[in-house]
């Protein structure tokens, strides 16, 4: 009871979604696919975290220690302030009291967002934009009739208010969270180390 243990992927791989097999960083283009996104991420502490429940909640990398933090009561803990984290607490999600309450309806705005060289990426409960740098191919799915990420809505005339909005999102969030040293998008360098 006194022992937090969370386990955690890195990285999903990709089974055929979209023509893809393997590691997202390993296709040509690099890609998105929820396959290569969704991982498992298991918290456990009995008393403190509700066991057996299953949250559908839109999580990242960027939350996990926020949640810790807060799971912690360490909350007052300073944060790097440059650049400064996107991430959310969802620990009050993992308490036994709210689990169900906070489980029940994920927020329709609720988004994720991840960055892989020259691809970024936000996705929400309803869709998925994807934006590569400098040519694309870019690509927009509407999640709720497209779950498998077939049809690529980017040039789609009835969905360019959509794909506008999600772009300026996307936007915001890096001009926000991106270190301009490793920021691509803006003159920056690879973090890819060569020895």
């Amino acid at each position: 009871e006194n022992t937090v243990v969370i386990f955690l992927a890195d990285q999903g791989w990709v089974g055929g979604h979209g023509g893809y097999f393997g590691m997202g960083d390993h296709t040509r283009p690099v890609t998105a696919r929820d396959g290569r996104r969704e991982i498992p991420m298991i918290w456990r502490q009995p008393g403190r975290i509700a066991a057996g429940q299953r949250s559908e909640k839109l999580v990242g990398n960027y939350d996990v220690m926020p949640t810790l933090l807060s799971h912690l009561s360490l909350s007052n803990v300073k944060n790097p302030q440059e650049p400064t984290s996107p991430g959310k607490s969802f620990e009050a999600e993992m308490r036994a009291a709210t689990a169900a309450a906070e489980n029940a309806a994920p927020a329709k705005d609720e988004a994720v967002f991840y960055e892989f060289e020259s691809l970024r990426c936000i996705r929400t409960n309803e869709w998925k934009y994807t934006h590569r740098y400098p040519n694309g191919p870019h690509e927009l799915y509407d999640l709720q009739h497209d779950p498998d990420e077939f049809d690529n809505l980017h040039n789609n005339d009835q969905h360019t208010q959509t794909r506008d909005d999600l772009k300026k999102r996307l936007d915001a969030f890096y001009a926000k969270h991106a270190l301009p040293k490793y920021d691509l998008w803006a003159g920056g360098g690879s973090q890819t180390f060569i020895y």
